[in-house]
C-alpha cells in the first residue's frame, strides 16, 4: 500500500559529508552503541582502504568489511579528495557493472522490525543518457553479477529484494525511489527530475518510523511519496522486502557510451532499532 504525504522539511537543501539532520534527528545511535536500546549501527567513512581489483565473481574483499563484483577491467580504490571516499570504476564496455555490499547483513523493512534509517552520499561521473546506471540502497545477499543488481537491459533493477534509489543509464539525472521484493515487479514510487548532476555529490536517504511509513529524503529534503509497510496482520506486505534480511549495497552499470564510468561514494550509515 503506498501513500503520497507530503513532509514539512526542516532547514534547506544539502549535500555536505554532515548527516542529513531530517534522516538522522532523533535516532538513537549511541544508546544502540551503549547497549541501552537493542540495534545495529553500520557506518563507514571509507578513510582506510587501498586498490582493489573487484573479483570477476561475487566475492569477499580481501582486509574489507565488504564483498564485490567486477567485470573485466572494474576496480575499487580510494577517491584520492579531502575527507576520503571510495571509487567504484568500470571499463567502457556496455553493459559492464562494478559493485560493492556490506558484509552486515542485518537490516530488515519490515513493520515489526524496527525503526530504521540509511543514507549514503555518492557522486555519478556523468549523467549523460546511455553512459551508467546506479543503484544504492539495501539488497539482499544474493551473489552479483553483471546481470545483479543491475540488469544488461538499460541497467534496470534486477529480480532480488532492494530498498533505496536507482537511476538509469537513460534517466540523464533523474533519480527514483524504489523498491522490489523478489519476484514481485518493481516499484518506482516517484521520478525525481534532475536530481543527480555530472561529478556532484548528492546525499540519498530514507527513514522508517514505529508506524511503518517510509520517507525518501535526497540532499536532506523529503521527497513527495511515502510507503507504508503492512506486515502485521491481516496480511503480509508480499509486494515489499519486509521480512528478507539485507545489508547496503552500491552498484553502478556502465551504459553504451564510450569511455569508463564511475561513482564515487564519501561515506554510508544505516540503523535499526530492533
Amino acid at each position: 500500500m503506498t501513500a503520497v504525504m507530503m513532509k514539512k522539511n526542516l532547514g534547506s537543501a544539502d549535500a555536505t559529508r554532515a548527516m542529513s539532520p531530517n534522516i538522522w534527528g532523533g535516532c538513537p545511535i549511541e544508546a544502540i552503541r551503549n547497549g541501552r536500546i537493542n540495534g545495529v549501527v553500520f557506518e563507514d567513512d571509507f578513510t582506510k582502504g587501498g586498490l582493489i581489483t573487484s573479483p570477476t565473481t561475487s566475492a569477499a574483499l580481501v582486509g574489507a568489511n565488504y564483498s564485490g563484483f567486477g567485470d573485466t577491467g572494474s576496480t575499487i580504490t580510494y577517491s584520492d579528495e579531502l575527507g576520503g571516499g571510495i571509487k567504484l570504476l568500470s571499463d567502457g564496455t556496455d553493459n559492464d557493472a562494478t559493485q560493492l555490499y556490506s558484509l552486515t547483513h542485518a537490516f530488515q523493512a519490515g513493520l515489526t522490525k524496527g525503526q530504521l534509517w540509511f543514507e549514503a552520499r555518492i557522486k555519478p561521473s556523468n549523467i549523460t543518457s546511455t553512459g551508467l546506471g546506479w543503484f544504492v540502497g539495501l539488497a539482499e545477499s544474493t551473489a552479483k553479477t553483471s546481470a545483479v543488481v543491475l540488469t544488461d537491459t538499460a541497467s534496470a533493477l534486477a529480480d532480488l529484494n532492494l530498498l533505496g534509489f536507482h537511476s538509469l543509464d537513460t534517466d540523464t539525472g533523474d533519480v527514483k525511489p524504489c523498491y522490489k521484493a523478489n519476484g514481485v515487479t518493481a516499484v518506482d514510487l516517484e521520478t525525481v527530475a534532475d536530481a543527480a548532476a555530472a561529478a556532484t555529490y548528492l546525499k540519498l536517504g530514507f527513514k522508517k518510523d514505529r508506524s511503518g511509513l517510509i520517507t525518501f529524503f535526497i540532499n536532506n529534503l523529503a521527497q513527495a511519496t511515502t510507503y507504508q509497510v503492512l506486515e502485521d496482520a491481516p496480511v503480509l506486505d508480499t509486494a515489499f522486502p519486509c521480512d528478507v534480511t539485507m545489508a547496503p549495497c552500491l552498484s553502478l552499470a556502465v551504459g553504451a557510451l564510450t569511455g569508463s564510468q564511475t561513482v564515487i561514494m564519501s561515506g554510508w550509515r544505516c540503523v535499526q532499532v530492533f
